[in-house]
């Protein structure tokens, strides 16, 4: 029977369950998950997922959608990146374990529930509070079919970036669980911030309904293709990225998708009275993809990640 239902899996946060809806389309179809906040300062992901419920047909659609507009609802509650409960980073916990601690415990109620019987999954994310980013979609280019697949979904997604890694996957990710499993995946990113603007939620609304009719979901849009997206081609991996030596006020030089040069002023650091504690410089050519928002940095903190780009 075609039409909307959900199921709360508690979780180890009190009247903060892991809600699932599942969108049951009228004639039968594949199997696509989505997710949004992951990391609970991105707000894009619940804003669109909650919109895209309420507004699709399922007498339009064929297949069925698994839903997870909050994944780590506990952390959206709190506009933290990781739990409140542990502090943990649920992208890096997959495929999870039950029993074990709140974020393990969280991402294996994700991955059971959620991507398991996906037949593909989008996953949303952005630059949440500390980062910046334009707008693109990443897919792992793996052999045969699943890296096809995929990137077949990113290029549905219509996002004016593409960023490809080669696999496999760095571990513990939405995509590396699904990768393991034979799932197709993409995800997205943006800009971020408290308040994503309407462009970017439109952008990623419009993406995820392409992604659909790519996979024969729903019917294909005959709008004009937009022009040829910029391609980038690197790991992903943001805990091998860029980091701050010292800890202070943070001047970012570049922004995203500036070109850089092997020592490039990229960023300084100041401390409180205005002395200058560190520049820090490109280390390779390359393309700035993440850059960092929030002026106020600890030792160690993420200040940018690179690309190459692909001719």
């Amino acid at each position: 029977m075609s039409g909307l239902s959900e199921i709360a899996y508690e979780t180890a946060l009190p009247g903060q369950p892991l809600r699932v809806f599942t969108l049951r389309g009228a004639r039968s179809g594949p199997t696509l998950a989505l997710i949004g906040a992951v990391h609970g300062d991105e707000y894009e992901g619940p804003i669109v997922l909650s919109r895209l419920l309420a507004r699709l047909d399922p007498g339009r659609l064929a297949g069925r959608l698994i839903v997870c507009p909050a994944a780590n609802i506990g952390a959206v509650a709190e506009a933290r990146r990781c739990s409140p409960a542990d502090g943990g980073n649920l992208a890096r916990c997959f495929p999870g374990r039950a029993g074990a601690g709140p974020t393990e415990a969280l991402a294996a109620l994700v991955a059971e529930h959620v991507i398991a019987p996906a037949d593909a999954l989008v996953d949303l994310h952005s630059g949440g509070m500390a980062l910046t980013c334009p707008p693109f979609a990443g897919y792992c280019d793996a052999p045969g079919e699943l890296g096809a697949t995929a990137r077949a979904m990113a290029e549905a997604f219509r996002a004016p970036v593409l960023w490809r890694h080669a696999p496999p996957m760095p571990p513990g990710r939405t995509l590396s669980f699904a990768a393991e499993r034979g799932i197709p995946a993409i995800y997205a990113e943006a800009g971020g911030g408290t308040f994503p603007p309407s462009d970017v939620l439109d952008l990623y609304r419009d993406g995820v309904v392409r992604v659909m009719a790519s996979l024969g979901m729903l019917a294909a849009d005959a709008a004009k293709p937009p022009a040829p997206p910029l391609r980038l081609s690197g790991d992903g991996d943001l805990d091998a990225a860029l980091t701050a030596p010292a800890t202070g006020l943070c001047t970012a030089r570049i922004a995203p998708l500036a070109r850089l040069a092997p020592g490039t002023a990229c960023f300084e650091i100041h401390d409180l009275d205005g002395r200058l504690l560190e520049t820090v410089c490109a280390r390779r050519a390359a393309v700035a993809v993440f850059v960092r928002r929030s002026r106020w940095v600890n030792e160690g903190d993420l200040l940018m990640a690179t690309a190459q780009e692909e001719t």
